[in-house]
C-alpha cells in the first residue's frame, strides 16, 4: 500500500512540474500582454489597420481546415489500401511513403517554390494547402494505417461474402469503427497546419493572405519594440494562438481515445 502511494506522489510531483515548466511561458505572456495599458493591447491589435486579425485568422481556419478534411480522406483510403487490400509493390510503396518523413521541409524549399510558381499559385490559400497536404500525409498515414491493421479481417472477408464492394466496405463498416484516430488525424493536422511557418512564407505575399504565423512575425517586425510595443506583441501572441489551443482543448478526449483504443484492439 505504501509503495502505491509512492509511486502515486511521484507521479503527481513529476506532471506537476511538467505542467509548471508547460504553462509557465502562457503565464508570462498573459501577465505581459496587459503589461502598462491592460485590455487597450487586445483591441489595438484587433483594430490594427495594416493587418486585420479577423482575416487572418479566417485565412488560417480556412487552410487548416483543408487541409486537416483532404489529409483525412486520402489517408484513410490509403491506409485501407495498404492494410486490407493486396496489390503488387504494396510494401514498396508504402516504404517509400515512410522515407519521405525522414526529409526535412527546409530542405525541400527550393524546388517546392519552383513548383508553386510554374503551377500559378503563389500568393493563393491552394498553394500552402497542397504542401501542407503533402508534409502532413505521411505521418497519418502510418497512424492509420497501424490502427487498421487492428481491425480483424474476418469482419471485411463477411461483408464482401454479402456482396458489399470496396468502397462501401470502407465507408460503413472501417470509417465507424476507427473513428477515434479519425479524429485524432483531423485535430493533429489542423494543429500543425496552423502552426506551420515555412509554407506561408514561401509563398504568401500579400497581407490580406497572411496566416497567423506571417502575422506575428509582421507585427514583430513593424515595431520598435518599446515597452508598449513589447505587451502588444505579446497579446498578438495570446489573440492568435487562442484558436488553436481552443480547439486542443475540446478535442483533448478525442486525442487521448485514439491513442488508447489503437493500442488495445485486436
Amino acid at each position: 500500500m505504501k509503495n502505491k502511494w509512492k509511486s502515486m506522489a511521484a507521479c503527481y510531483i513529476v506532471l506537476g512540474l511538467c505542467a509548471v515548466i508547460w504553462l509557465y511561458p502562457i503565464g508570462v505572456a498573459i501577465i505581459k500582454s496587459f503589461h502598462l495599458n491592460g485590455f487597450d493591447n487586445y483591441k489595438y491589435v484587433l483594430t490594427y489597420d495594416k493587418i486585420s486579425y479577423f482575416r487572418v485568422v479566417g485565412n488560417s481556419l480556412f487552410i487548416a481546415v483543408t487541409s486537416a478534411v483532404v489529409v483525412t480522406l486520402i489517408v484513410t483510403l490509403a491506409a485501407f489500401a495498404f492494410s486490407k487490400m493486396k496489390f503488387y509493390g504494396k510494401k514498396i510503396i508504402y516504404g517509400a511513403i515512410l522515407a519521405c518523413l525522414a526529409v526535412p521541409v527546409a530542405a525541400v524549399t527550393s524546388p517546392l517554390f519552383a513548383a508553386i510558381k510554374s503551377l500559378n499559385f503563389l500568393d493563393k490559400h491552394v498553394g500552402v494547402i497542397m504542401p501542407l497536404i503533402a508534409f502532413n500525409a505521411p505521418m497519418m498515414l502510418l497512424m492509420v494505417k497501424n490502427y487498421f491493421d487492428t481491425i480483424p479481417d474476418e469482419l471485411l472477408e463477411s461483408a464482401r461474402m454479402d456482396g458489399a464492394s470496396t468502397l462501401r466496405i470502407w465507408y460503413e463498416f472501417m470509417i465507424p469503427l476507427c473513428v477515434p484516430i479519425i479524429a485524432n488525424v483531423l485535430v493533429l493536422t489542423f494543429i500543425y497546419s496552423w502552426n506551420d511557418y515555412l509554407v506561408p512564407l514561401l509563398v504568401m505575399r500579400d497581407q490580406n493572405n497572411y496566416t497567423v504565423t506571417l502575422a506575428a512575425q509582421y507585427f514583430m517586425s513593424s515595431t520598435y519594440q518599446s515597452p508598449t510595443d513589447v505587451a502588444r506583441i505579446y497579446a498578438v501572441m495570446m489573440l492568435l494562438t487562442l484558436p488553436s489551443i481552443l480547439v486542443y482543448l475540446f478535442s483533448q478526449k478525442f486525442l487521448v481515445s485514439g491513442i488508447t483504443s489503437g493500442s488495445v484492439k485486436g
